[in-house]
């Protein structure tokens, strides 16, 4: 987390039964926070939506402000429930960075009886006038009671000329293009005693201004997994991805929001498949 003491969230604030919550500090984008909710495998293993990367000689996270989603100096508004209605919004400012600009977020969560519906809006300015990062995720799941299904749609466009790390463009895009990124995806999950199956088809879509042309780079991802029950704090948990590959697009499948590194997949275009298993505790 960049060497920070509190690198993942820290924050200060006051909140009220009727008012809401009122917080400042390091706080992820609501975008984020609520894309989990779309995804069947609530970005677990290789099935989770954030696990996707492209692994070249210079890996690009396909949904960078979803994965890394982080901002300092932020001030965030979240609503008291009304009706099973919940809104978010966020500011951060850039504070002088010379790669990153303001941040900005909105967000609304239904959750109610069956359903739990979610729409988010995310954007990040690059320093200056050098371009922005958008993002959207809508969707939810509804549960049927024998089963919970999901669907989604999950959309970054990336414009930002001065924005490194993991928040830099695709390799092959410069000048004024940008990358965009579009995931539809649908999944379930499967309560059977202390089992739980989960199984979800994304469709990715490329849509990105390369420099030079390389082809239709879209792409079909499944996966299929499971949660083991030890105990209400232990869980063992599985999942299989596989994703093709087709014009160079070297999509590779990691685990959860630990990305693939350069080259992992090669240039020939095979099939990337990743098994991960884990065991959780909460303490």
């Amino acid at each position: 987390q960049g060497g920070r003491a509190f690198g993942r969230e820290a924050t200060v604030g006051l909140s009220h039964e009727k008012l809401g919550a009122l917080t400042i500090g390091r706080i992820p984008m609501p975008v984020s926070l609520l894309q989990a909710r779309v995804d069947a495998f609530n970005w677990m293993g290789a099935g989770g939506m954030i696990t996707i990367n492209r692994s070249g000689p210079s890996p690009r996270q396909l949904l960078p402000q979803v994965v890394s989603a982080r901002v300092d100096n932020a001030i965030q508004y979240v609503s008291p429930t009304w009706a099973g209605l919940e809104m978010r919004a966020l500011i951060a400012a850039g504070e002088d960075s010379p790669a990153f600009g303001s941040n900005y977020g909105l967000a609304a969560r239904y959750s109610r009886g069956p359903w739990d519906l979610v729409a988010a809006y995310g954007r990040q300015n690059g320093s200056g006038s050098a371009g922005q990062i958008t993002s959207v995720a809508t969707g939810g799941s509804y549960d049927f009671k024998l089963f919970r299904l999901f669907a989604g749609f999950t959309a970054e466009k990336n414009s930002c000329s001065t924005c490194t790390g993991t928040f830099a463009r695709a390799a092959e895009v410069s000048g004024s293009n940008a990358s965009e990124f579009r995931v539809l995806s649908i999944g379930a999950r499967v309560p059977i005693g202390s089992f739980i199956a989960i199984a979800q088809l994304a469709r990715v879509n490329d849509r990105s201004g390369y420099t030079v042309d390389p082809g239709e780079r879209d792409a079909t991802w499944f996966a299929i997994g499971g949660e083991y029950f030890l105990s209400k704090r232990t869980v063992l948990y599985g999942a299989l991805g596989t994703i093709d590959n087709h014009n160079g697009s070297q999509y590779a499948l990691g685990s959860g929001g630990v990305q693939q590194p350069a080259n992992f997949v090669d240039a020939g275009n095979p099939r990337s498949t990743t098994l991960t298993l884990g065991l959780r505790h909460v303490f």
